[in-house]
């Protein structure tokens, strides 16, 4: 399609400066977010024109929120505890995956003006633990069964996992999580932190804290030390006390916080880099936490 020339005046002038779009991290608390950091040293790099911050938002606050996305000038949202789930009614269009979920980390919004709802927490997952080199897992077991807990599910899945071993405080708020790993042709099997016998874990080859920070302080008597892998999602106060009493290979919240953010900030940019581009993301996020990638 051609498109009519504009009247000159119209014309932006070379001088004129490119106005940012605003992006931010959303949640409650927020003041311990590492987003603000991720994210401005990826558009620094990309040398694109994305301002980010961070916003302290409750679930009150949603409906306000998505209003002054609506307005204008913004490229996207990322999304914490306590709104993944609080803002997917609110999306226009939503990808499978946060529809499976019924939970997003990511609001994307397009040229259009319309928001789209993404989950890259699923990425972060699996892209952390394959820069420690598992990339495939029968039988991983998952601490809590919250909206963190159903994207580590997901990331099961994708890690061609058979069986899942779901640890929670109340077997009865565990039916979203053990039907999702059903759909998903995982067998699930829930047990209760309170009827285990302080040895729930030493053979495990994987295990997912999925749990807020502290929130795993009281289960360690109960889960044992470990010898696998534990992917502790919570990075403040680290190390956790989990993590300190791990036996084997320890991967903090961090490294999935970083390769969550990385699609994110490919999609808030609007620059559709390639592999090296990527990589050269990753590497800065990395670099602006002082965080080795491979621990």
């Amino acid at each position: 399609m051609v498109h009519p020339a504009q009247p000159p005046q119209d014309k932006p002038q070379d001088n004129q400066p490119i106005q940012p779009l605003q992006a931010a991290v959303l949640g409650k608390p927020i003041g311990h977010s590492k987003s603000p950091v991720l994210h401005r040293a990826a558009y620094e790099l990309l040398g694109a024109p994305v301002r980010y911050e961070a916003i302290e938002l409750d679930p009150a606050q949603a409906a306000e929120h998505i209003a002054r996305v609506r307005a204008g000038g913004w490229a996207g949202c990322s999304v914490t505890m306590p709104l993944k789930d609080v803002f997917v009614p609110y999306m226009d269009e939503l990808s499978d995956r946060v529809a499976r979920l019924g939970a997003l980390n990511t609001i994307v919004v397009r040229e259009d003006g319309t928001l789209f709802g993404q989950n890259t927490d699923v990425d972060g997952l699996v892209l952390a633990l394959a820069d420690f080199g598992l990339t495939r897992c029968e039988q991983p077991t998952i601490l809590g069964s919250g909206n963190t807990a159903l994207a580590a599910i997901e990331a099961c899945a994708e890690l061609g996992a058979r069986r899942l071993k779901l640890i929670v405080r109340d077997a009865s708020r565990a039916n979203r999580a053990t039907a999702l790993a059903s759909s998903l042709g995982i067998e699930p099997q829930v047990l209760e932190i309170s009827a285990l016998d302080g040895q729930a874990v030493e053979q495990d080859e994987l295990v997912f804290s999925t749990l807020p920070p502290r929130a795993a302080d009281g289960w360690i008597h109960k889960l044992g030390p470990g010898a696998g892998i534990l992917l502790d999602v919570a990075y403040d106060p680290w190390p956790s006390a989990l993590a300190s009493s791990w036996g084997g290979t320890i991967i903090s919240g961090l490294h999935m916080l970083v390769h969550q953010a990385v699609e994110q900030a490919r999609a808030f940019s609007r620059i559709d880099f390639d592999q090296a581009q990527r990589e050269n993301v990753t590497n800065a996020m990395y670099d602006s936490l002082g965080l080795h990638r491979h621990g």
